[in-house]
């Protein structure tokens, strides 16, 4: 009877240690307080858009800019359609932009304006691009492509955008651009005007008036153009040649 009793119930045994042993990693997998048994990898991808955002935000607080960017950038690339990826995409632009990474800023710019051309954050959006190439430009003794396109983004706010609360800093810095292709240019004009070859200074000279009306001229601009005129016209008059 014993022995019935006992081979009846081992079964039941059996059964349960295998149920248990089934229901287990699902427990493990639904639990939170199991969370500690989980890889690092794991909580990553169980990370809602909610959470990254949160998690980015924080970092970007705290002025950490990297760390900022690759979590606004994990959530643009696991939750594409999600409503938050379009904060994620410009907060990765803005750390990029805070961490110094101006291409990389500018490249994340012209993506945002490029997927959302209507979104009311666009003034903004140009005016970083502008800043992208304006926080780039070199000495006016070097090749002044950024200054160049710094001053077309903020004409293209200004024009495009009129009275939007960035047109004040964009003028003012339009016009820090602008004085700087003007220097350029004068600097090359005075190289011009050093190897005697005149009229291409006076054409420098009188370009930086005609080009940037607005802008900071140098002090002794027209007396440059003076004597540049002058000195053309006198390398053009040549004393006749005496007969012997």
């Amino acid at each position: 009877m014993n022995r019935n009793r006992f081979s009846s119930t081992l079964p039941l045994g059996k059964g349960v240690f295998l149920f248990l042993l089934i229901l287990f990693p699902i427990l493990l997998s639904g639990c939170g307080g199991f969370n500690w048994f989980k890889s690092k990898e794991t909580k990553e991808l169980e990370k809602t858009a909610e959470s990254l955002i949160q998690e980015g935000l924080d970092a970007y607080q705290r002025k950490n800019y990297k760390k900022a960017g690759e979590i606004f950038q994990n959530l643009k690339d696991r939750f594409p359609y999600h409503p938050l990826a379009i904060v994620a995409e410009l907060k990765l632009a803005d750390s990029h932009y805070l961490n110094k990474e101006y291409e990389q800023a500018l490249t994340a710019y012209k993506e945002f304006e490029k997927l959302h051309p209507a979104n009311e954050i666009i003034p903004y959006v140009i005016f970083q691009q502008g800043m992208c190439y304006f926080k780039q430009m070199p000495k006016i003794d070097r090749d002044q492509t950024y200054a160049y396109k710094a001053a077309q983004e903020f004409e293209r706010l200004i024009k495009n955008y009129p009275a939007n609360e960035y047109e004040g800093e964009a003028r003012k810095h339009l016009l820090t651009a602008q004085k700087n292709l003007a220097l350029h240019e004068f600097y090359i004009g005075n190289f011009y005007f050093k190897n005697k070859d005149y009229q291409a200074a006076l054409e420098r000279f009188k370009g930086i008036a005609k080009e940037f009306p607005e802008a900071a001229h140098p002090p002794d601009l027209k007396k440059r153009i003076q004597l540049a005129e002058e000195m053309a016209l006198a390398s053009q008059i040549r004393p006749p040649r005496i007969r012997e």
